[in-house]
């Protein structure tokens, strides 16, 4: 297995040790080692796209830092993905092209499945959207095996980055008080990483899911309101909350998966929210200490 990342806020150390594994530290959107890695490969999973060092952009989710840097975001995003698709067709490899929900941007109705109109309200969401089309275009023209995969809340371990990284970072700082973008009412679908990661193997082995779309969520809605009670309880805290009522230019109220189509194929998950996310804490805090210790030395 060859891992390519160009460590814009990736972690080497986040990789097993394993000599089955070789990292190769470079970029998507360059063609030729894009080509030189894809040309011995049979399947690619391309998850690449703009995700900036969170110390750099502040905090926020992807969506944000897209619409500061627009031209960026589909640099990485759109011509990466072709970049991919293009090597993939030389070298008759399968492609699992990891999209986003955001393509949905504010759907009409919640759950959405994957024959809701793409509407989206960001340029993350957008450049998605462009790479999800020449996904399908390679298929059709090429018979280049592809599967769309639309992520909806990733988390987990390791993470940090979006929401909960952020909650926990602000009440290891102020553990007495939090302040929350938006109003607390917003709705996402939270999908522990392990079972993320068990449904892109999953759809990879299947032959008949190759030219398909498939939401990859809990299908489980869950308020950011209800994350942030759930999370403090967790954490044995009691915080004065204030919701700011306002948020970033992108964000999306409410973004609920329906999972029908996966479920079809025999997947589900395996790890609710209070596990998820007890595991995210436990990891969080021992990262905390892990920090601290090699401070004092």
């Amino acid at each position: 297995m060859r891992v390519l990342d160009n460590l814009s806020s990736g972690r080497l150390q986040n990789l097993p040790s394993s000599k089955s594994l070789t990292f190769i530290q470079g970029d998507v959107r360059d063609v030729g080692l894009v080509e030189t890695l894809v040309q011995s490969s049979e399947m690619v999973f391309h998850l690449a796209e703009f995700i900036p060092n969170t110390d750099q952009y502040g905090i926020g989710h992807v969506t944000k830092f897209s619409t500061r840097e627009p031209i960026l975001d589909f640099d990485v995003s759109a011509r990466g993905t072709i970049n991919v698709l293009e090597s993939a067709r030389k070298a008759d490899a399968r492609v699992i092209f990891v999209s986003t929900a955001a393509v949905y941007g504010e759907a009409p109705g919640n759950p959405v499945d994957e024959g809701t109109p793409i509407r989206p309200v960001s340029p993350y969401g957008a450049s998605k959207a462009c790479g999800e089309l020449y996904a399908n275009t390679y298929n059709r023209v090429y018979g280049l095996r592809t599967v769309v995969a639309r992520f909806f809340n990733i988390y987990g371990p390791r993470q940090r980055k979006y929401v909960m990284y952020d909650l926990l970072t602000r009440l290891r700082d102020s553990p007495s008080s939090l302040t929350v973008a938006g109003t607390g009412q917003e709705e996402r679908d939270f999908m522990y990483v392990k079972d993320a990661v068990r449904a892109l193997l999953h759809l990879s082995a299947l032959d008949n899911a190759y030219g398909g779309t498939f939401n990859l969520g809990s299908g489980i809605a869950t308020s950011i309101s209800e994350l942030v009670s759930l999370m403090t309880r967790m954490l044995n805290l009691a915080p004065r909350i204030d919701y700011s009522g306002v948020s970033w230019k992108g964000d999306i109220r409410r973004l609920v998966a329906d999972t029908t189509r996966l479920q079809k194929t025999g997947f589900s998950c395996e790890s609710d929210l209070p596990k998820g996310l007890h595991a995210l804490i436990m990891r969080f805090e021992r990262s905390m200490s892990e920090t601290e210790v090699l401070g004092q030395e």
